[in-house]
């Protein structure tokens, strides 16, 4: 679900994602080194979808599997609406959700430096495998708000992005009122892309399309 919802997991704009953006050229705030890297994990079409209406607009299997190898044991961060759209915490990792507003439940954090904190904080040994090790123990995981504002604040280390053979917008249809999240704009020339964690070929046919993972680290 690379985005939780959305394939790579959460998709939804979360309304309820708080803390100041920073503007180009701001200082990024100050993470405790004991936190690691920090990752951004989701799924979009080839027409740059996330989701619609906060849920999934298709089903590739394969990539819950890489979604939840790529998370488990770690910390994840997630905003309001991504948390009430999967229904509860995912199972096996901890869980911290970015709202101003308390939810019933989860851990919740005011700001986004301190859910990453809090989301880092008393983890256990690395459960992941092969090439999943390399990854970060602390994750946004959606929706869109969440990761855009992770982008704008120069926290994101690793972006790691499941690209589905996929028109999103002609597999949908008429939308109806039904409204589209979007992938959020990255700009990647502050990243380079990381060819041994990356597909230079499309994998097979899950579901809905054949997708690939295409893995970004900080330049």
């Amino acid at each position: 679900m690379s985005g939780v919802v959305a394939a790579s997991g959460l998709s939804g704009a979360d309304s309820a994602a708080v803390g100041p953006v920073s503007g180009s050229g701001a200082t990024a705030p100050a993470l405790s080194p004991a936190l690691g890297r920090v990752g951004l994990i989701w799924a979009q079409s080839d027409d740059g979808v996330l989701g619609v209406d906060g849920d999934m607009a298709w089903r590739v299997p394969a990539d819950f599997k890489h979604f939840r190898a790529a998370t488990i044991g770690c910390g994840v961060v997630m905003g309001s609406r991504t948390w009430h759209s999967l229904g509860g915490a995912l199972p096996g990792r901890n869980c911290v959700v970015l709202t101003r507003r308390g939810v019933a439940g989860p851990t919740c954090a005011s700001t986004l430096e301190q859910a990453l904190q809090m989301a880092g904080a008393g983890l256990g040994p690395d459960p992941r495998e092969g090439i999943y090790r390399t990854f970060p123990r602390v994750w946004v995981v959606g929706g869109a708000q969440v990761y855009q504002l992770a982008l704008d604040s120069d926290l994101a280390d690793v972006l790691v992005i499941s690209e589905l053979e996929l028109d999103a917008r002609a597999k949908l249809g008429p939308l109806h009122g039904r409204q589209l999240t979007l992938a959020p704009q990255v700009y990647y020339s502050r990243f380079r892309l990381e060819a041994s964690a990356s597909d230079s070929h499309w994998r097979p046919l899950s579901g809905d399309a054949r997708w690939r993972v295409k893995t970004w680290v900080r330049a």
